[in-house]
């Protein structure tokens, strides 16, 4: 047992860093397209990234929903480091979505300032409401310290935050917000390149998510030794 944990010790962080690495390579050798040049490649790892955070939240879902129904220890111990990486990769994808929009987008003929305009578009909106949502199920965490609520409450969020997702990409208003510019792609190279970005970026966040989640299980497992003598 010893030895298998001394081997997921370094075997995490090395999978944390080759996933950094295969997605800052993919994100650098994006080709530059007509019109934005290779300022494209920042909408693109933005994308990218969204696609991943999203997985992560639904598999934070699963493994809350594992955990009540075999109130396995464990299974709580991976909802919580989904939730601890998730979250914060949701504020930095904010960022850079915001980022991305302002960067890239056409405020052509527009009297309202691009911040503004790009603020009201519903699928930026929706982002922002998530991590609000987000923000406030890691405050329902400190505030009711229960496990088993804060599962329930990871699922509903989950919910919630598909529902909102849906509603801004299947709603109206979504003019300067382009539709899946790379799956449309004629271009393998493309595509290869993004889902590089895609699977680097999983990697490194499921590796994070198995260095948390063991830290945290190891601390349990020492907490509920018993002290010789006692």
């Amino acid at each position: 047992m010893d030895s298998k944990r001394s081997t997921s010790r370094w075997i995490a962080p090395l999978l944390f860093v080759g996933g950094l690495v295969l997605a800052i390579t993919s994100t650098a050798l994006f080709p530059a397209v007509k019109g934005l040049g290779t300022k494209v490649r920042l909408p693109v790892f933005h994308g990218a990234l969204t696609w991943v955070n999203l997985g992560a939240f639904s598999l934070l879902a699963l493994a809350a929903m594992i955990f009540l129904i075999t109130k396995r220890s464990s299974w709580y111990r991976y909802a919580e480091a989904l939730r601890w990486i998730a979250v914060p990769t949701w504020l930095v994808g904010s960022v850079l979505g915001t980022l991305a929009a302002l960067n890239t987008w056409d405020f052509t003929g527009s009297k309202a300032s691009p911040l503004s305009v790009a603020a009201a578009d519903p699928r930026l909106t929706a982002q922002f409401w998530i991590l609000i949502a987000a923000l406030a199920v890691i405050a329902l965490e400190f505030a009711l310290g229960d496990q088993r609520w804060t599962a329930f409450i990871d699922i509903g969020f989950v919910a919630l935050l598909w529902t909102v997702l849906m509603r801004a990409v299947l709603g109206p208003g979504r003019a300067l917000h382009p539709d899946s510019p790379v799956l449309n792609s004629d271009e393998i190279g493309i595509k290869l390149y993004f889902f590089g970005i895609v699977a680097g970026l999983s990697v490194a966040i499921l590796s994070a998510v198995w260095v948390l989640a063991h830290a945290r299980m190891r601390s349990d497992e020492k907490a509920a030794e018993v002290v010789p003598g006692e």
